[in-house]
C-alpha cells in the first residue's frame, strides 16, 4: 500500500466494518469498492454471520489488496456480526459498509471531512440501486435531516438515515454499542446517538449505494415487529415530548394491542365531548389512560364508518391521534397536528426518493 493512499498523519483512523450473510453473489463488488477509495481506510473487517456459502473465503481473497480481517462466527444476527466486526478494530472512526452494498470512491475522506466539520453522527449521501427497476443505474436519494434540536423526536417515529454512517469509537462506547434485537439494531444505535445529543449530520457529496433486491434481510421479516421491539426500548425515556412522541408511534404501528396494556378509564375522567370526537357513546366504547399520552379513546364512528382511535391530552383539550381501526385492531389513516408523526407527503418527510 503506497504512502500516497494512506490517511494523512494527522487524520484519525478509519474502520469499514462488514457484516456479510450469503453474501458470496456481493462480497466482491463490496471490498473492491474500498480498493477504489481516494483514501484507504485503515481496517477493514469482515464479519461472516454463519454463511452456508463461500462468503468467507471470497472475502479472504482480498487480504493483499487492503488491510483486512475476515472473522467467521456462529449465526447470531446482523446486530453481533457489526458489534463483532467493531471489537476487532482499534481505529478511532467506525465506517459501516453491509455486504451487498457499495461506497462510491470519496466516501473515506468525504465522511471524515464532514466530521471535521460538525463532530457527531455521519449519515450517508445515497444512490439507491433496485433490483430489476433500472439496468444497473443507480438513482440518488435526497436526504434530509430534521433541525439538530428535533432529530431525537424524529428518530423516535422512523429512522430517516441509511447503513453506511460514520462515527467515533468514544460515541458509539459511550452510548452503549450494539444491542441484540432481531433487526433495526442500526436505528436502535441511531436513537441512542441522537437521545444523547450527538448531531447528525451530511456529507457534501454522494459516498454510498444501496442495494435494493430480494435477498434484502429487510424483505424476508416483519418490520412491524422489529419496530416495536426496538421503540419498546424508549417508551419511558427522554423528556415528556420525546416519551409521548414514542408512544404514539408504538400505537400507530401496534393499534388496539397496545390500547389494551393501558389503565382503564371513564369518559367522565377524560373530560371530553364525544360528539365532537366523532365517537358514539355505547356499550362498544373504551377509555384508557397514559401519563404521557393522555387518554385513549376506542369507539364506534357517529360517521358510521366502523371503529375509530382518538388520543387527547389529559385536560381534552388537546386531539394528538385520530384514526380508523381497521381489521384485526390495526390503525388507518392516521390523522395528527404533530408533525413528526406525519409519515406521508414531501413537505411533511424529511426523505424522498427521486
Amino acid at each position: 500500500m503506497s504512502a500516497e493512499q494512506q490517511l494523512p498523519v494527522n487524520t484519525p483512523t478509519v474502520a469499514v466494518i462488514i457484516p456479510a450473510r450469503n453474501g458470496a453473489a456481493y462480497i466482491d463488488r463490496a471490498l473492491a469498492s474500498l480498493v477504489t477509495q481516494t483514501v484507504t481506510p485503515n481496517e477493514v473487517v469482515v464479519v461472516d454471520d454463519g454463511s452456508d456459502d463461500d462468503t468467507y473465503h471470497r472475502a479472504r481473497r482480498w487480504v493483499d489488496l487492503l488491510p483486512l480481517k475476515v472473522i467467521r462466527s456462529e449465526p447470531r444476527g446482523t446486530w453481533h456480526a457489526r458489534h463483532t466486526a467493531i471489537e476487532a478494530t482499534s481505529s478511532e472512526f467506525i465506517l459501516q459498509l453491509d455486504a451487498d452494498d457499495t461506497l462510491l470512491p470519496g466516501a473515506v475522506a468525504g465522511m471524515t471531512q464532514a466530521y471535521a466539520r460538525q463532530p457527531g453522527l455521519i449519515a450517508p449521501r445515497r444512490f439507491l440501486l433496485v433490483e430489476g427497476e433500472t439496468e444497473n443505474i443507480p438513482r440518488p436519494v435526497v436526504e434530509r435531516l430534521p433541525e439538530s434540536k428535533d432529530q431525537y423526536v424524529y428518530m423516535l417515529v422512523r429512522n430517516y438515515i441509511g447503513v453506511g454512517c460514520l462515527y467515533s469509537r468514544k460515541d458509539y462506547e459511550a452510548v452503549g454499542g450494539y444491542r441484540s434485537c432481531r433487526y433495526a439494531e442500526d436505528w436502535d444505535l441511531w436513537l441512542r446517538f441522537a437521545a444523547a445529543g450527538i448531531p447528525i449530520s451530511l456529507p457534501t457529496e454522494a459516498t454510498y449505494v444501496y442495494n435494493m433486491h430480494s435477498k434484502n434481510i429487510s424483505t424476508n421479516i416483519d418490520i412491524g415487529a422489529t419496530d416495536l421491539e426496538i421503540l419498546r426500548r424508549f417508551l419511558d425515556a427522554g423528556t415528556e415530548t420525546h416519551r409521548r412522541t414514542a408512544k404514539l408511534a408504538f400505537l400507530q404501528r401496534a393499534g388496539i394491542d397496545y390500547v389494551e396494556e393501558l389503565d382503564k378509564a371513564t369518559v367522565a375522567e377524560a373530560s371530553v365531548d364525544l360528539a365532537a370526537l366523532g365517537l358514539i357513546e355505547d356499550e362498544h366504547l373504551q377509555v384508557r389512560k397514559e401519563t404521557d399520552l393522555g387518554h385513549v379513546l376506542v369507539g364506534s364512528s357517529t360517521a358510521g364508518d366502523g371503529q375509530r382511535l382518538v388520543v387527547v391530552s389529559p385536560d381534552g383539550s388537546e386531539t394528538r391521534l385520530r384514526s380508523l381501526v381497521a381489521a384485526g385492531g390495526i390503525l388507518e389513516a392516521n390523522e395528527t397536528d404533530q408533525p413528526s408523526l406525519r409519515w406521508e407527503g414531501c413537505d411533511l418527510t424529511w426523505f424522498g426518493w427521486h
